[in-house]
């Protein structure tokens, strides 16, 4: 590189969106090398990536402080001002936003590469035209063209947050105030994609990524976009116009603002700025012209700092970095982090002591070139700046590889917040600068490709976790689409039922029924049902007509307990079955959600479901319906209608007790009909076994349901037989009778009365043959001494087997055969049995007690003696009511009825058995009888 004064200088100047960087890189490919400076690494690696586009990736190197791309024969380099190699002899030297010499941190490296970097041919200067003047004064020879924008940036006046157009960019001066911007972006607009210049590169090119792809159409920003950042935004708003500059709070300079507000409108496209609401009182009408006609105020000086002091001892080095400027347009550079670095390091005793080795002194001053990413300040960062500068004054010079390394997997560690992850990176940053640098660590590659790659998987999970903190996709998506009548977005039902438009899911859809994702927020609610409102007719549609002209298969009936019994196609409810006409006729209630189909798609809909329940019960409860219309038919006898149409109410069975009456009136012709429809009349039960099946039970418990109003019952388990406890309600429906302790299903209920009655006809049947050993004579006989009554125990043997099978206690079993009319006699330890029949309910009024000196005799009282009149005597058709007959002897009368004949056509009375505790009283009346 040469600064004769005899090689061109162009100083092209003029407001942002002029083209004066699309110039440079053009005049840089147009000669045989170059090398452009810019003020960010985003910046330098954004036009690096342009100029390998038209060169080619072997020819053009990449140098930041924490990359570096330099293939052997690169002729072409770009990088940050700081590491721009200024020895490089290259033909064009391309120095770009050189206004900022007049920034108080790193202002004298641009005014040093103003100065002193020069190209063999063409040597180009970018910046505002606030700087024209000093580039007269600097470089006398140089030649000045001043661009104009390519479009118009005008003030749009001050906005809500919540009103900003979109491709709006606005810009904040702290971390806290940007996330709480994004934050309320999101709430709005479904978010925004954020740029810090805490943020790695990588992070900062994925977030304006988004925002270019259109995912978002806000960005929130500090003033790092107004450094050339190319980003398609159309308006600019101001959430502040003051910053902290490092030392105080300050109002934004009009060249400032007009720098941030220029990034408004892109090439030929107008542009606009503003404010969100009125900070710091808003722009002032001077400030708003200057901005809007690019008549900013031109910089007075420039910083500059000694870029060459001298090395030959510490206390040199600190008097030549003190130097002022001998240029009147130049002024002292404020302190920066290096120099209060070195200046902190200089009261250390080991420094001190080898203050004029120029070695140690030359290597101190290299090691202080590290930049604070961390922005811990002078003091902190003056320790690791220490602990390199011992290795690398000691031993080989290299510092030390094992605390590299853990400082490295220290770091590693892609879990945790925004603010978490941003300082790793920054950590990383530091160890990047490290490796960079072959002369500082040996295995220089290596660690330079560990540290970058553990930087981008640091930038991607950044990136992730503000995507997931600032943006909701899904509503942006939805905000974007609310507009637009005819969408042309695609819409895709996964197989779990997922609804995602544009692959954004927004709910589920569970057979005809939207639910809102339940991670959205409340307030997205209605947003997202009228997304699927919209985009969701063409499916119900479909299904619809799915529904309507399918199979019985996709139905089926849910009847789970303490829910209403529903309809479900492919398992999800569509109806719900209320009281009809009639048991087996229910009505149906199609649910809510198929009320946004059309009014034929719901008719054709519910008659689809008519007819499977009709088939569901002419398969599974056939003989219910067909009890139903014999109850109907006028050719059915009136007393067998009137039985069916009590056993259709109850859902087809009925305690025998309830319609004992009914069946009793049966003419002998009657009886067949009910047996032809397959019932069974058994002993405490009239049913049909059909209906005891567990999808009968299920559809009649169903039925009852609906005809009731009341939700469904638990049902008792397939094939149960005996249950100790459940619903009583499920186990009536379900076909079982309560016995002591338990419930017994009634078809094996009279399967026991079965056996018991068998056993008793077997015990009063002759038998044909003497059985050897035993007794040959009947129970009838009489029998005529106490020997034989002591051998033929009383009552019969009823076997427990079947009911031992089916998990009967003994006292579920007494108490079971005594409903059938059997009694237990004798010892019970035998379990013998006696039939007595069934018990029926005294129907008659209970007589009432006589009143206190009634003329009743006390004799005949004594005798129990007093009867109550027969029937006929109080309802005889003939004498006075309640007038006593003369034929039939009066209870208040002394009896003189003769004792009753012995009939010889009767066979003696047996006498209780001698083991009956009835034999002594037996006796005793006997004895009686004889006095």
């Amino acid at each position: 590189m040469t600064s004769s004064s005899s090689q061109p200088v162009k100083a092209v100047l003029g407001p942002t969106n002029t083209g004066k960087t699309h110039l440079a890189v053009e005049r840089l490919t147009a000669h045989s090398s170059g090398m452009i400076g810019f003020p960010l690494r985003l910046l330098a690696r954004e036009v690096y990536d342009r100029v390998v586009a038209i060169k080619g990736a072997a020819q053009v190197a990449l140098v930041t402080g924490e990359e570096r791309i330099i293939p052997p024969d690169a002729r072409y380099l770009l990088g940050t001002m700081e590491a721009l190699p200024i020895e490089r002899d290259v033909a064009f030297v391309g120095i770009d936003e050189a206004q900022l010499g007049a920034d108080p941190e790193r202002g004298h490296v641009f005014t040093d590469r103003l100065l002193r970097a020069r190209g063999r041919d063409e040597t180009m200067i970018l910046g505002s035209a606030s700087i024209r003047g000093l580039v007269k004064n600097l470089i006398p020879e140089a030649e000045i063209v001043t661009r104009p924008r390519f479009s118009t940036l005008s003030y749009a006046g001050t906005s809500k947050l919540s009103r900003l157009p979109k491709r709006s960019a606005i810009v904040a001066f702290s971390a806290e105030e940007v996330y709480a911007i994004a934050e309320m972006l999101r709430r709005f607009s479904g978010g925004a994609a954020v740029v810090m210049g805490a943020l790695s590169p990588k992070t900062r090119n994925s977030q304006v990524a988004m925002f270019e792809a259109g995912e978002v159409d806000y960005l929130v920003a500090t003033d790092a976009i107004g450094m050339g950042l190319n980003l398609d935004v159309q308006h600019v708003a101001f959430a502040s116009l003051q910053k902290f500059d490092g030392r105080r709070l300050r109002r934004l300079t009009i060249s400032e603002m007009a720098q941030i507000a220029g990034r408004a409108g892109r090439h030929q496209q107008d542009g606009s700025f503003g404010t969100v609401g009125l900070p710091q009182g808003g722009f002032t009408p001077e400030e708003v012209a200057a901005i809007e006609g690019h008549h900013f105020p031109p910089l007075a000086s420039l910083f500059w700092r000694n870029p060459t002091p001298g090395l030959a001892s510490l206390d040199q080095l600190l008097s030549d970095l003190a130097q002022p400027p001998t240029q009147p347009v130049l002024r002292p550079a404020p302190e920066a982090v290096d120099i209060a670095v070195l200046r902190h390091l200089a009261g250390d005793m080991e420094v001190r002591a080898r203050g004029s080795d120029f070695d140690a002194v030359q290597r101190l001053w290299d090691i202080c070139g590290l930049p604070d990413f961390e922005q811990l300040g002078a003091e902190h960062h003056s320790r690791t700046i220490f602990k390199l500068w011992q290795w690398r004054t000691s031993g080989d010079g290299m510092i030390d590889p094992d605390w590299f390394a853990r400082r490295l997997a220290k770091l590693n560690d892609v879990d945790g917040d925004i603010d978490q992850l941003a300082s790793r990176i920054a950590a990383v940053r530091t160890l990047c600068f490290i490796a960079q640098r072959g002369d500082w660590i040996a295995g220089a590659a290596g660690w330079t490709e560990a540290t970058q790659a553990l930087e981008s998987r640091l930038s991607d999970a950044l990136h992730a976790a503000l995507a997931q903190r600032f943006v909701d996709r899904r509503l942006a998506l939805l905000l974007r689409d609310a507009g637009q009548r005819h969408a042309a977005l695609p819409v895709a039902v996964g197989p779990d039922g997922t609804v995602a438009v544009d692959g954004e899911a927004i709910g589920t859809l569970k057979g005809f029924q939207f639910k809102v994702d339940p991670v959205a927020k409340a307030s997205d609610h209605r947003m997202l049902l009228a997304a699927a409102e919209k985009h969701l007719r063409a499916e119900l549609a479909r299904r619809a007509t799915a529904l309507a002209e399918g199979d019985d298969s996709a139905l089926s009936l849910v009847a789970e307990p303490g829910t209403p019994p529903r309809l479900a196609w492919h398992g999800n409810a569509i109806a719900t079955l209320a009281k009809g006409p009639t048991l087996v006729q229910p009505s149906i209630q199609v649910d809510p959600s198929l009320r946004r189909l059309e009014p034929v798609q719901v008719q054709a809909i519910t008659e689809r479901l008519h007819r499977f329940i009709a088939a569901q019960l002419a398969r599974h409860a056939g003989p219910l319906a067909a009890m139903g219309e014999a109850a109907g038919d006028l050719f059915t006898p009136p007393r067998v209608r009137a039985l069916l149409a009590a056993l259709t109410d109850n859902s087809g069975m009925i305690g025998r007790a309830a319609v004992e009456d009914q069946l009793n009136a049966l003419a002998a012709d009657e009886r067949p009909q009910l047996r032809k429809l397959g019932f069974t009349i058994g002993s405490l039960d009239i049913f049909h076994p059909t209906l005891l099946k567990p999808e009968a039970v299920r559809w009649r418990a169903a039925l009852i349901a609906a005809q009731q109003g009341s939700p469904m019952p638990a049902l008792p388990p397939h094939g149960a037989v005996l249950q100790k406890a459940g619903s009583h309600a499920g186990l009536t429906i379900a076909g079982f009778r309560r016995c002591a302790t338990g419930w017994l299903r009634i078809d094996m209920a009279e399967k026991l009365a079965r056996q018991a009655h068998a056993a008793r006809m077997q015990a009063a049947a002759p038998p044909t043959a003497p059985i050897a050993g035993g007794d040959d004579r009947h129970d009838d006989t009489p029998i005529g001494d106490d020997a034989d009554m002591a051998a033929a125990p009383p009552g019969f043997v009823i076997d427990p087997a079947l009911a031992t099978s089916l998990g009967l206690d003994g006292d579920t079993r007494r108490a079971l055969l005594g409903s059938f009319g059997f009694r237990s006699v004798g010892d019970p330890a035998l379990e013998r049995w006696r039939w007595s029949g069934l018990r029926k309910p005294d129907k008659r009024p209970r007589r009432k007690p006589p009143r206190k000196g009634a003329d009743t005799p006390p004799r005949a009282v004594a005798r129990g003696d007093v009867r109550r009149p027969p029937a006929h005597q109080v309802k005889g058709k003939r004498g006075a009511p309640g007038k006593p007959r003369a034929d039939i002897p009066r209870a208040d009368l002394p009896r003189t009825d003769p004792p009753r004949p012995p009939r010889p056509d009767r066979p003696a009375r047996r006498s209780p058995s001698p083991n009956s505790p009835f034999a002594g009283l037996a006796a005793l009346l006997a004895e009686g009888r004889k006095d």
